[in-house]
């Protein structure tokens, strides 16, 4: 049977990389559900699904596959694929309103969550060529159908601003997610490890 000291220092040390694989993940993921849907509170109860999801599964999972794993969880998470009564995007924001669920996760993607083709390709289990192709799609268009290289600039300057600046009482509530779902992690790994040792 595993010592049990060994199965709290494990679950102790999964739980220090899960939260640190949170932290730097958790501010995009809010502002990219808050976007998908239009609706800021919509967004933070998908991501507070995507997280207690992925909390359960990422200590069996190898660490570099996490990223993948996070994205995808989060864009397949039920409360953010049902759509809020009165989806609103403003400001820099407003060209999103023009686009279906899949186009805007793959502007998305990219803009907020910051994946390379690769990644992002992956998340939606397609070719990275595929994906770029729909992502020229997304962009930002004039009325003659160019790209509006300085609506795509906006947007992008207001994604990091907005990621950057989110008020401290919604970075707290998104910090007691996280902790919450580490905390659940840490009690469940060691009863986990246990019930190993005994086969």
């Amino acid at each position: 049977m595993m010592a049990l000291p060994n199965t709290l220092d494990s679950a102790a040390s999964a739980g220090t990389a899960l939260g640190n694989f949170l932290r730097g993940m958790e501010r995009r993921a809010a502002l990219l559900a808050e976007l998908q849907c239009g609706d800021q509170s919509h967004g933070d109860r998908a991501l507070a699904a995507a997280i207690e999801s992925f909390a359960l599964q990422a200590p069996g999972l190898p660490q570099d596959s996490w990223p993948l794993q996070f994205w995808t969880i989060l864009l397949q998470t039920p409360v953010l694929n049902t759509e809020p009564v009165a989806p609103y995007w403003n400001g820099d924001f407003a060209s999103l309103a023009r686009l279906d669920f899949g186009t805007r996760a793959v502007l998305l993607l990219r803009v907020v969550a910051g994946l390379d083709d690769a990644l992002a390709s992956a998340v939606f289990g397609v070719d990275p060529a595929e994906f770029r192709q729909a992502l020229q799609r997304a962009l930002p268009q004039r009325e003659d159908g160019t790209l509006d290289g300085e609506a795509w600039l906006a947007l992008n300057d207001e994604a990091r601003f907005v990621i950057k600046h989110m008020p401290p009482e919604r970075v707290a509530a998104i910090a007691r997610l996280r902790d919450s779902a580490v905390a659940a992690t840490l009690v469940e790994a060691p009863a986990r490890g246990a019930q190993a040792g005994k086969v």
